[in-house]
């Protein structure tokens, strides 16, 4: 049975508007390896253009900026990125990617059968944890504690470490390591209560004894 794609679907009802169900359908027949060829070379130019080399990327650079469009040099992005990126989507996305990292199995838990066992912490309070880590403020601050970005790096980095495939170190894992063993972070307090982004550290009955502080296990 010929498979047919949604493209192949509404160029035949549109061909059957004017001509006949025959004629219109050996037109698709046609048409569809016409059309697959014209995708095909689309999308081929379009990751060749990805794939450019170090000359080429010098070349545009220098054309840019003999013609000073240095709005579009992008001094701020890699040498080897020929996206349409400006300087602030290409932090964004470094920043972003950064961040994803923190959603690794098993770093970002909470603690279940009176503090004895942990068990992952649910994706909302995982989005928001994740955010106050890289946010400057005065309640980021404070959630963060004593805590500082490169020992909570640290910490996931062992997490990592230790996961990977035939690691060897200190202690080797004969099996696969305990999960109580292993380095990750908690949140002790209500991370619902915490404070608004613009708070000034002013007015602590907003925040009553509940509020939500990060701690390193490790």
């Amino acid at each position: 049975m010929t498979y047919l794609t949604s493209w192949d679907v509404n160029l035949l009802l549109c061909l059957l508007t004017v001509f006949p169900k025959d004629i219109a359908e050996y037109m698709v027949y046609i048409a569809r390896e016409i059309h697959e060829n014209h995708v095909t070379d689309e999308a081929r130019k379009w990751h060749q253009s990805l794939r450019t080399n170090q000359q080429e990327r010098w070349k545009r650079i220098s054309d840019l900026s003999k013609r000073r469009k240095f709005s579009q040099m992008n001094a701020s992005v890699p040498i080897t990125c020929t996206l349409p990126f400006d300087g602030g989507m290409w932090r964004n996305s470094r920043d972003l990617l950064k961040m994803i990292r923190y959603f690794r199995e098993g770093f970002i838990r909470k603690g279940i059968m009176s503090r004895t066992a942990t068990e992952r912490e649910s994706v909302s309070k995982q989005i928001k944890i994740v955010n106050l880590l890289k946010e400057d403020s005065v309640r980021a601050n404070m959630f963060r504690s004593r805590h500082s970005l490169s020992s909570i790096d640290e910490a996931l980095n062992d997490l990592i470490l230790y996961t990977e495939p035939g690691w060897i170190g200190i202690r080797a894992w004969t099996d696969d390591p305990d999960w109580e063993e292993l380095p990750y972070i908690e949140v002790f307090g209500n991370i619902e209560k915490i404070p608004y982004k613009k708070w000034n550290g002013i007015g602590w009955r907003y925040v009553e004894d509940e509020y939500p502080l990060l701690e390193i296990r490790n």
